[in-house]
């Protein structure tokens, strides 16, 4: 790999073991970081004493920081765990020459193209021939974009049982994933978004939030995928006759010919439950299951897997099979397992997580929150506090096989130790948000202790639990 586009993201921040990181971004011939604020990855090169001890020397990656808009300073849509695509309009001017990602991206495209057919290459046939119908080609808007993911139709659209009959005309917007087809007449970025930019417009920027039923269905705020669904599924909230099981709080019904309700069916409408169809229409048994046979890179039963790093020597759920002990599906390489500590040097038990009054590593650039949570601590429990001799407000050294990190220590009531397999087991939290940039006062990032670890299924670092050693600073 020679060069690294890093949008929108700080994986030195994010990923885990920074060493590893800082050595791999050391090697690359270039580096672009496409940010709206400085970051640890666009400044990793710089030396920033024991918070960030590089040789500035050594290093030979040349950075480019494109510094980009915010989210505030642009139109665009925002989607959240509960599947709701939001549109959001732009609300202030970006500073000085901050230009979009969009535009970042496609005068990046452009320019190649334009190599490309000038010069040629292995395979040029993806770049050259890519649709590029925008206004304007070096900067499509956020609106072009989205009307394109939601989907279109690209020549007249016949009604499949009447052929006479067009239900949609070429260039009109698809209302949903029904209307797609396979033969090339339509086209869509994303299925499951299929409709968000329909017919009648951007259902993604509507704001009702009446409530008629008093469930919390607000349908006709944004748009939920797919298809302005809200809850997956729904058909399980009736009986086998289609009657709901809490009349009170009804999804859907079966109304004698139809699926109706509060919400939109997942369930085809004008399937009679006399006929047996299971509610789970993804699994083709049509019921629910305990565990994805077939489906995870693991199985095929659920197994308790211990962490990578653990104080313990066997799986306590399967304590005759030393080789259940971590899972054997996740994905570690060789180096990072070299990279693991052990009990015996590492006693305690470290978890990540976040604070109320940050987020990520954004705001430690904002002044309010870094009044509110000014400086990096770690969370102590007080048994071991009491054990260690540390106080609250004293400061506190945690290292790990891959590094170590200082900062203030919070003796606290909240984490207890844990008795496990008949051995005291203590724990400490370490909160996220600190970097060696920022208004707030500079800290070391978290994951100078975190392993390398990637879950089998997803590739999830195992952030929330690894060996490390407290002790006072």
């Amino acid at each position: 790999m020679n060069g690294y586009i890093c949008q929108g993201f700080n994986p030195l921040a994010a990923a885990p073991n920074k060493a590893k990181l800082t050595a791999a971004f050391s090697k690359l011939k270039y580096l672009v970081v496409m940010d709206p604020l400085a970051t640890e990855t666009s400044e990793f090169w710089k030396n920033h004493g024991v918070l960030h001890d590089v040789d500035s020397s050594a290093i030979q990656t040349e950075v480019f920081r494109l510094p980009t808009t915010c989210f505030a300073e642009e139109n665009g849509s925002l989607t959240n765990s509960s599947r709701w695509l939001q549109w959001h309009w732009k609300g202030a001017e970006p500073p000085g020459e901050a230009r979009s990602d969009l535009e970042i991206m496609a005068g990046l495209f452009v320019r190649m193209r334009a190599m490309y057919r000038a010069d040629g290459g292995a395979f040029p046939d993806p770049i050259v021939n890519l649709t590029w119908k925008y206004a304007q080609p070096e900067s499509p808007a956020p609106e072009e974009l989205a009307r394109e993911f939601s989907g279109s139709a690209l020549k007249d659209l016949a009604d499949p049982k009447d052929p006479t009959r067009i239900v949609r005309k070429a260039g009109e917007q698809l209302a949903g994933f029904a209307e797609l087809r396979d033969d090339g007449s339509t086209q869509s970025g994303c299925w499951i978004f299929c409709g968000a930019w329909g017919p009648t417009g951007n259902l993604m920027a509507r704001r009702d939030n009446a409530d008629p039923t008093g469930i919390g269905q607000t349908l006709n705020w944004a748009f939920a995928w797919p298809a302005n669904r809200r809850v997956l599924y729904n058909r399980a909230s009736c009986d086998v006759a289609g009657r709901p099981f809490d009349p009170r709080r009804s999804l859907i019904a079966w109304n004698g010919s139809a699926w109706s309700g509060a919400d939109v069916p997942d369930f085809a409408a004008g399937e009679n439950p006399a006929g047996g169809m299971g509610p789970f229409i993804m699994n083709p048994e049509g019921v629910a299951r305990f565990f994805a046979r077939g489906a995870m890179a693991e199985g095929p039963f659920p197994e308790h897997y211990e962490p990578f790093e653990t104080p313990l020597a066997v799986n306590p759920l399967s304590p005759d099979q030393p080789q259940a002990l971590h899972n054997p599906a996740a994905r570690v390489f060789e180096d990072d397992r070299a990279a693991f500590g052990t009990p015996d040097r590492f006693p305690h038990v470290a978890t990540t997580y976040r604070l109320t009054e940050h987020f990520h590593y954004w705001t430690k650039h904002v002044r309010l929150n870094a009044i509110v949570q000014p400086e990096q601590f770690v969370e102590i429990g007080a048994a071991l506090a009491d054990e260690l001799g540390i106080a609250n407000g004293s400061r506190v050294r945690v290292s790990s096989q891959r590094g170590e990190i200082v900062a203030v220590a919070m003796v606290t009531k909240r984490i207890r130790p844990l008795t496990v397999e008949g051995r005291v087991v203590h724990q400490v939290g370490v909160p996220i948000h600190w970097g060696f940039l920022g208004v707030a006062k500079p800290g070391y990032l978290a994951n100078t202790l975190t392993p390398f670890v990637g879950d089998a299924n997803t590739q999830t670092p195992e952030f929330k639990s690894f060996l490390v050693r407290v002790e006072k600073a």
